[in-house]
């Protein structure tokens, strides 16, 4: 038995079965390095924030599609993320590894309590976690269940509680795994995770949400309204029982209807870097990577895309870049994406672009599978389930003329769900996004290509034994080092079969006042935005 963590512990790296990166800054620091070269955080200040979304958002549920800005400020999971997208503790005050990684005992904070001042206990995080598992409303939530002994049993309803979870006493709880994965700990720091206070939440039901307690650096303080008390947005405060040191912020507004102009006037300190009338010279840019993927992925059961020289040649035809124009604005950054794997997670490095084949020579070589020499164009739908209609015509043209000397004739098809999908026997493609829980490679390929995985058996129907070996292996080992192998082999043989041709990823960029003082930038996204350490300084 080996033991994590302890606050005020230097970085370190365990490798017995399983390799976790555990950085831990030592709690109550008095001061910080900062961008300014200030000594002294100032405290007091409400930081207004203006959304990216255009329409407000009520739902507070953390396992709901609320703001993740509010759920990573009012409330705190066992873990959680640091810069270099390490697990670092949070109302976990450290945990013990054991069984190969199989069994992770976690030992909570003794000073960590909800905004009313009740404790966190182990019963408070085991109903949690079993609360993902009854709500089945997010796929993620089954891939965690899947992960914990006898969650998939609690899910499938054959089971009154998940037996890996396990509590010890009112401050400790036991997670037993099936995987001895380092990627476990990863899905606990992650945003829809949070440990809610189980004896309210089962009293007031959905109500709780209405004026949420969770034990984050922020608490829940009123609802903006306008003039005609309509709600516009969301007040926290800070939380002044936090366990750890205290925000420096008196409290955070949240508002989609926070107006530019009231940025240019100074009424607001944050915004989506939206417009270029924000001088860069005036104010600070904060840049992020977000966990969005976006494929074109292929029928890959259908005529010719069964075949993956088809599915190459094709993916040779599209204009990455011109894709990524089209879909970028001065907030959401499209970055062209040559591999499956994006290159901002650990381990990983952008591969230069492949030798590219002249299009006679494509066209050669599609003619010998029956495409683009007949006359006859091959009819291809096109699946989009994104609400943007303006931006999946401007999307679905360039991909048509793109397509169309290649012997595509492409099909619009916008859906609502990709169900609609399930009986089309013509060759399609599905324009898809999507977004990791966690940033780890295994929550990008399981999901899209394992041959088992809902989405793929269900859509896109790639099936290669290899590959599935490797995904399996990767899994069941703790070593950092060979999980990056496995991940770089997958890689190649991805490229190769092409079962999917990558896009593009986003980058976040948002504009803030020159004296709000150490943001940083969260390995989640902008979307993510931790505030507990940062302030004002005027």
């Amino acid at each position: 038995m080996k033991r994590l963590g302890r606050n005020g512990r230097s970085c370190l790296f365990l490798r017995l079965t399983v390799l976790f990166l555990f950085c831990l800054a030592a709690e109550g620091l008095a001061s910080i390095t900062l961008q300014s070269g200030r000594v002294e955080p100032q405290r007091g200040g409400i930081l207004r924030i203006k959304t990216y979304s255009q329409a407000l958002n009520t739902d507070l549920d953390p396992a709901g599609n609320g703001y993740p800005l509010v759920m990573e400020n009012l409330y705190e999971g066992l873990l959680r993320l640091d810069q270099n997208i390490g697990i670092s503790p949070g109302l976990a005050d450290y945990w013990v590894i054991d069984s190969g990684g199989k069994r992770v005992i976690f030992y909570l904070r003794d000073k960590a309590v909800f905004h009313n001042g009740q404790p966190v206990t182990a019963a408070d995080v085991k109903f949690s976690l079993e609360r993902l598992f009854r709500l089945k409303g997010n796929s993620y939530f089954y891939l965690f269940a899947q992960r914990i002994q006898g969650g998939e049993e609690f899910w499938q309803g054959q089971a009154s509680e998940v037996t890996g979870l396990k509590i010890i006493n009112d401050k400790t709880i036991e997670i037993d795994w099936k995987y001895s994965s380092v990627a476990n700990l990863y899905f606990l720091a992650s945003t829809f995770a949070k440990i809610l206070p189980a004896e309210l939440v089962q009293r007031d039901k959905k109500s709780f949400f209405d004026r949420p307690v969770g034990a984050g650096p922020f608490k829940f303080n009123y609802w903006l309204r306008n003039s005609k008390l309509n709600v516009i947005g969301i007040s926290l405060s800070r939380n002044e029982q936090y366990f750890s040191r205290k925000p420096y912020l008196s409290g955070i507004e949240i508002s989609p209807y926070f107006l530019l102009e009231s940025f240019f006037r100074d009424e607001v300190q944050i915004v989506p870097y939206s417009s270029h009338r924000i001088s860069k010279s005036s104010y600070q840019v904060l840049e992020s990577n977000s966990l969005q993927v976006s494929y074109l992925i292929f029928s890959c059961h259908l005529p010719p895309f069964d075949q993956p020289e088809v599915r190459r040649l094709l993916g040779q035809v599209i204009e990455k870049s011109k894709l990524s124009g089209l879909v970028s604005s001065p907030a959401y950054i499209a970055e062209v994406l040559n591999d499956y794997i994006p290159p901002y997670l650990p381990g990983f490095l952008p591969s230069p672009p492949g030798e590219e084949m002249s299009f006679g020579r494509i066209a050669e070589r599609l003619a010998a599978h029956g495409l683009g020499n007949s006359g006859k164009s091959l009819p291809v739908n096109l699946y989009f389930e994104v609400p943007f209609k303006k931006q999946v015509q401007i999307l679905y043209d360039e991909l048509k003329d793109e397509l169309r000397p290649a012997g595509i004739d492409l099909q619009l098809k916008l859906i609502k769900s990709l169900d609609e999908i399930k009986n089309d026997r013509t060759p399609y493609l599905i324009y898809f996004d999507w977004s990791m829980p966690v940033p780890d490679p295994e929550y990008l390929l399981y999901p899209l290509f394992y041959s088992e995985s809902y989405l793929n058996l269900t859509y896109f129907h790639y099936k290669h034994d290899q590959l599935d070996a490797w995904l399996d292996e990767q899994r069941n080992t703790g070593i950092f080092e060979r999980r990056i192998t496995l991940f770089n082999q997958i890689e190649e043989l991805l490229k190769n079969e092409a079962p999917a041709i990558p896009l593009y990823f986003f980058k976040l960029q948002a504009a803030y006042q020159p004296y709000i003082k150490n943001l940083k930038p969260p390995p989640a996204g902008l979307f993510c935005l931790n505030l507990k350490d940062a302030w004002i300084d005027r």
